[in-house]
């Protein structure tokens, strides 16, 4: 165990395995070649939808586009994400965390989904998103400096009309279904990928924890092919990824992810609605004496956790 992870409430400080754990490069391998195979899936699925239903599969999202053709993209990105993440590493888990341990006796406990956080950890855990806020609007600011290519350019502009369209919110029932695509099922499928898998497998082969998580934010971000905004969802991965190691309880990361998606789906239909004066599809500039504040906020609030996290295991 490493020195600076938390045990949870009632966890056995001791494993005893039962069978060898599977060999980290399977486990990776066997997640991408699984996302690979879902999102086929996924794909062939929509396009028989849209073979039956008489639609069209290449349908580009702008703007002006009616609320008919909003709700066949959301279905198409839905089942993507459904199959490609979700699905995947779901399939991942169980296929090798199955009972494969006396103590850890399946893979929720893999997963360390079993039991809820406290309500002082959940807490803490969502204040360090908000106060990391500024610093990563000014990584995202930054990031946009940096030189593209017109290929990577052209891409970006694509994604960024279509996102814009999606966001076009009539009514309560548009914000659920955004809240859900974008929201909770990247919260769910995401966290399993690439903290529940990537994540814990890197920290298996490498020793530096530290290392382990970077690395495993990096893939995180880069998997979704948006590299304008490389730098600030990299360091949301990171943060992300440190709650996961931290707390050794999946539902932090899931539950944060989902805050950190929602309040801006939540916020974009405020905006729509005239209840908002903030419109976050536009760049919003950060002073750099911003940034450092939220640095030390981020800071004082990863102590605030740490000593939490020493508490509760000093109290069980």
């Amino acid at each position: 165990m490493e020195e600076n992870e938390v045990l949870e409430p009632g966890e056995p400080k001791m494993i005893t395995p039962q069978l060898p754990e599977p060999p980290v490069r399977q486990v990776i391998m066997a997640q991408i070649g699984l996302m690979i195979l879902c999102s086929g899936a996924g794909m062939l699925l929509y396009l028989l939808i849209c073979k039956i239903l008489g639609l069209d599969p290449q349908l580009a999202l702008t703007e002006t586009s009616p609320a008919p053709e909003r709700w066949q993209v959301r279905t198409q990105l839905g089942m993507a994400h459904f199959f490609g993440f979700f699905g995947s590493g779901a399939l991942t888990i169980w296929i090798f965390y199955r009972g494969i341990t006396q103590n850890l006796t399946g893979w929720p406990d893999y997963l360390r989904s079993r039991k809820w956080p406290p309500a002082s950890t959940l807490l803490l855990s969502l204040l360090l998103m908000l106060v990391s806020v500024p610093l990563v609007l000014y990584s995202l600011n930054l990031n946009q400096q940096l030189p593209l290519p017109e290929l990577f350019k052209s891409a970006e502009d694509q994604a960024e009309t279509a996102l814009k369209g999606l966001l076009q919110m009539e009514h309560i029932g548009e914000l659920l279904a955004n809240l859900t695509l974008i929201a909770v099922l990247p919260a769910l499928g995401e966290e399993l990928v690439f903290r529940g898998v990537i994540q814990q497998q890197l920290m298996r082969r490498i020793q530096n924890p530290w290392t382990a998580i970077l690395l495993a934010s990096v893939i995180f971000s880069a998997a979704h092919m948006q590299f304008e905004g490389f730098i600030p969802r990299m360091l949301l991965g990171f943060i992300l990824g440190w709650l996961y190691w931290q707390t050794r309880n999946f539902w932090v990361p899931v539950l944060c992810h989902f805050f950190n998606n929602g309040m801006q789906v939540l916020g974009q239909y405020l905006y729509k609605q005239d209840l908002s004066a903030v419109d976050l599809e536009k760049d919003v500039q950060v002073p750099w004496p911003f940034a450092a504040i939220s640095l030390f906020m981020v800071w004082a609030v990863v102590r605030l956790i740490r000593q939490n996290l020493t508490k509760i295991s000093t109290a069980t």
